[in-house]
């Protein structure tokens, strides 16, 4: 009996020192991030019985055990998919904050009642040269926001592309981590290569790649007693399984020249949807600055139709020598073919433009100008070209890129008319503008080299006489500001309601993914401070822990030491 006490009070000692080293591995741990606290799983050994009698054997340490709760981790995991999502999403909106952030001011919307109310100046005035140069300032103001804005956003959405790319990298690192960390687990937990025990540890730090790997994209997993993990994408993509990682890669570029997201090994779409910071920089660049930069190519372009519609069929106080448009044709399709270069070439539809020819004295020749007729889905620009060398005066021709140019012949000049046929407008000739979006909008090269070629009146229909006071042009494009236009297959809306409705869109965007991210951030506190309190480690409890273990360990000592003196006192009787 004796021998028993002392194999009872020697596996004391053991189990006792192995608690110590959780406790001591407890703390030790307590600042690591993800760490999930231990716990000693003690037993009574199996009693041995003796007789009519069950006599106790002792204790063990029958394992160690992390210390967490399954729902908070996944609760975790998910928010921290919507945390990443919503604050890379506010992230990339504040950094466009500056295109948007005068709009009401300084900015684009300012820029543009600048424009019409130049030109309300000179149509009280439309001899003054001062208002001419006003206009072309204030239109280069106007053209310069556009191009600054749209230069600004595009930036953004290439930044953000090459942001996923980055962030594909990390993801398939962290998969080829949790991939690795699963073989180790299973190893060691399946006791393969004498590697036995539960692997506490390496789940903790597969469980924190786990949820990293949530930060960029969705995941769901499921895992298993022996240490085995699937990982699947909420859409069910499979990317990792057991110790096998499947890659990310980026698709084939789809609209606006981005590309999406693909399975390396298949080629599958990988649909992110609203989640992980992979997903808010897809929806930044696609959905959020995509929409802002197709709102104002949008006012950019109904903006240059609108003015040239009018500007093109209108003339300044003098007829002129020479127009070249600003856009070129293919020749081989009638005018109003959606193939053609120019976007509007949808605007193109029958009617016809006049042409006014005068001689050197300025006397019309003849009264009423020449009609070139335009039939929709015929007409092509030989044909316009062909129309205009059967009128005395002048010369049309197409340059090399089939860019039309009409020339007067010596000693005479020219003006045009009465365009209902939206030929004029739509390939840039005697334009204001030149471009059709955003980006390329600027003002045409007759005006950047003479202000006094920006038009204010139109030609007299019956007589062909041009008078420099008319301010008839002027006015109406002045009252295009509250009109409501479409050209762009876009829903009709005047241009000021155009530039309000896309500094209000971007307002809501940031005030939802501000207000979704508070609401992320405040629910991972939450998580966070609920798994701290579960799977934390309280260095006061340990510290408690680590004394009851420690009187034990003693007290064993102490059996030890009186089971040793009961011995000698046996011994020393034999002698």
């Amino acid at each position: 009996m004796i021998f028993d006490t002392l194999n009872i009070a020697a596996s004391s000692l053991r189990t006792q020192q192995k608690a110590i080293d959780v406790v001591s591995h407890n703390i030790a741990n307590a600042n690591t991030a993800g760490y999930s606290k231990q716990a000693s799983n003690i037993s009574a050994l199996t009693p041995e019985r003796i007789g009519n009698l069950s006599f106790g054997r002792g204790v063990d340490l029958t394992s160690v055990s992390r210390t967490i709760d399954p729902i908070v981790d996944k609760a975790l995991t998910n928010n921290g998919s919507q945390l990443n999502y919503w604050t890379t999403l506010n992230n990339g909106l504040y950094s466009v904050e500056n295109v948007f952030g005068s709009l009401q001011s300084t900015g684009l919307a300012s820029a543009l009642d600048n424009f019409f109310l130049s030109w309300q100046q000179l149509a009280n005035n439309p001899q003054d040269s001062a208002q001419q140069f006003n206009v072309r300032a204030k239109s280069e103001s106007v053209v310069s926001s556009l191009n600054s804005m749209s230069q600004q956003l595009v930036s953004t959405q290439t930044s953000a592309d090459s942001q996923i790319s980055s962030q594909i990298d990390q993801a398939n690192q962290l998969l080829d981590t949790i991939a690795s960390l699963t073989t180790l687990i299973s190893k060691q937990e399946n006791g393969q290569k004498g590697m036995a025990g539960s692997a506490n540890d390496l789940r903790d730090q597969r469980d924190v790649a786990v949820r990293s790997l949530a930060n960029l994209l969705p995941v769901q997993q499921i895992s298993d007693q022996n240490g085995g993990l699937l990982l699947q994408t909420t859409s069910g993509d499979l990317l990792a399984q057991d110790g096998i990682s499947r890659h990310l890669a980026r698709g084939t570029a789809v609209g606006g020249g981005f590309s999406g997201i693909v399975m390396a090994q298949t080629g599958a779409t990988v649909n992110v949807g609203q989640n992980g910071s992979i997903g808010g920089l897809i929806e930044l660049r696609d959905n959020k600055l995509g929409a802002y930069v197709q709102q104002i190519d949008s006012l950019a372009a109904n903006l240059a139709f609108s003015v040239n519609q009018i500007h093109a069929s209108a003339t300044a106080g003098t007829a002129a020598t020479t127009m070249t448009s600003g856009q070129p044709s293919n020749t081989a399709l009638s005018l109003d073919n959606v193939g053609q270069a120019t976007i509007f070439a949808g605007q193109v539809q029958t009617g016809s433009f006049t042409i006014h020819t005068y001689d050197a004295a300025g006397t019309p020749a003849p009264a009423g100008g020449t009609a070139i007729n335009i039939t929709a889905g015929v007409t092509t620009m030989t044909d316009v070209v062909n129309s205009l060398n059967l009128v005395a005066g002048v010369t049309a021709s197409l340059d090399t890129s089939n860019r039309l140019t009409v020339t007067a012949t010596a000693g005479t000049s020219f003006a045009l008319s009465d365009d209902t046929s939206n030929v004029l407008a739509a390939y840039e000739i005697n334009s204001f503008f030149t471009g059709s979006s955003s980006g390329t909008l600027s003002l045409s090269t007759a005006i950047q080299t003479d202000p006094a070629s920006i038009h204010t009146g139109r030609v007299d229909p019956l007589t062909s006489l041009i008078s420099s006071a008319d301010n008839s042009a002027a006015t109406a494009i002045m009252q295009l500001q509250n009109q409501a236009v479409a050209f762009d297959g876009t829903v009709s809306s005047s241009l000021h309601a155009r530039t309000t409705t896309v500094s209000t869109q971007y307002g809501n965007d940031v005030a939802i993914s501000l207000q979704q991210q508070q609401y992320s951030t405040a629910e991972a506190d939450s998580l966070n401070n609920q798994r701290q309190a579960i799977s934390g480690v309280n260095t006061d409890e340990e510290l408690v822990a680590m004394i009851k273990f420690q009187r034990a360990y003693e007290a064993s000592a102490k059996v030890i030491s009186t089971t040793n003196t009961m011995m000698d006192s046996l011994l020393g009787l034999i002698r």
